[in-house]
Formats: structure tokens, C-alpha cells, sequence
């Protein structure tokens, strides 16, 4: 006999957020609620961004390389909706120049477009700061358990870390178009 409600429950993990990536054209405008960026290494499988799980990560052992993502959360201006901001590695690095010369990330204005318009052009970033008090910014979000909703994981529990884990190293291309086969990665460590 089916149970009925009339709340629906709780996921344990908390809330989900939208997640927004840079636009090939036009920007993005974002107030952040966050006080640090938050990342990890991903593969594009299956259609999608996925985060790696390392020694036993399936996409790895088919050959698929790995590039670091880092996530943050913001309120996006006019509509004042929450969402998870996805960036590189190499529009990261204007992020964490901002945090460290002003101990957060809260508050701060980030923009961000591409290079030339494209889709896969470099995403551009600048930070400024913003007025908090006339930002009235809601609390930050947990974005670990927002990237966990979105990616289907268990709740995860502890702090991140600043370094990488020891990952393995894939040495191959992707399947092959014509043949869908990978080859075997290498997962052996480099110097």
C-alpha cells in the first residue's frame, strides 16, 4: 500500500542549486555568497561533467582525462535566484588572487565571459568588490552537498582539502569515434 503525504521528505543532503556555466555570449553577473571557492578534478563522460573518484574512477580507466572544476555559489542580480557557478582551473586563478588580497569571496561582483564569444573560449573573470549591507546577501550555501544532489552522491562529511590526492595519471585519448573502444590508461605515477 503506497504512503501518502502531504509534505514531501527531506533530502538529507540539503537543498540543490542551479548550476550555471559561462555563456559563449554575453556574461555573467553574480553577487557570491560564498566565502571560498570550492573544486575538484572532472571528467567529461557520458555526456556530462562528473567528478573523479580516483583509483577506481570508471571514466580513468576507459582513458578519459581529468581537468579540475572549481565551484562557487552566488545570487544572480534581478532575479536574486541562488545558483553553483562552474569554472576552469585558469579563470580560478583570478578568484583565489581576489580571496587572498581580501580574505573572502562574499560580497565580491564576479563577471564572466568568454574569449572572443566561443563556446569553448577561455572564460574571462573579474572581481570587484560589493557592498554587503546593500547587497543583503542570504547565507551561504553548502555547495559540497549541492555538487553531491546534482551529481547523485551520498552526503559527504569532512573538510576539503587544499591539494589533490594522488590520482592516476591517463596517458591515452578517449574512445575512438569509429570504433567506441578505449585503450588501456596508463595509471601509473609521473615524476
Amino acid at each position: 500500500m503506497p504512503q501518502f503525504t502531504t509534505q514531501p521528505p527531506e533530502d538529507p543532503r540539503g537543498h540543490g542549486l542551479p548550476l550555471i556555466r559561462t555563456p559563449a555570449n554575453g556574461k555573467i553577473v553574480l553577487a557570491i555568497t560564498t566565502d571560498n571557492l570550492i573544486g575538484c578534478p572532472t571528467h567529461w563522460y557520458g555526456g556530462r561533467t562528473v567528478p573523479c573518484e580516483g583509483e577506481n574512477c570508471q571514466p580513468c580507466l576507459e582513458g578519459y582525462p581529468w581537468r579540475w572544476h572549481g565551484y562557487l555559489a552566488g545570487i544572480l542580480p534581478g532575479t536574486r535566484r541562488h545558483v553553483l557557478m562552474e569554472f576552469t582551473a585558469q579563470a580560478a586563478e583570478q578568484i583565489t588572487q581576489y580571496r587572498d588580497s581580501h580574505q573572502t569571496l562574499r560580497a565580491a561582483i564576479l563577471t564572466a565571459n568568454r574569449h572572443r564569444n566561443r563556446h569553448n573560449g577561455r572564460v574571462i573573470v573579474s572581481l570587484k568588490p560589493g557592498d554587503n549591507d546593500h547587497l543583503h546577501l542570504p547565507p551561504a550555501p553548502d555547495v559540497i552537498g549541492a555538487l553531491s544532489i546534482l551529481w547523485n552522491l551520498p552526503a559527504t562529511k569532512g573538510e576539503p582539502t587544499d591539494t589533490i590526492k594522488r590520482l592516476p595519471t591517463v596517458r591515452t585519448t578517449p574512445p575512438h569515434k569509429s570504433n567506441g573502444k578505449a585503450t588501456k590508461p596508463n595509471t601509473a605515477p609521473t615524476a
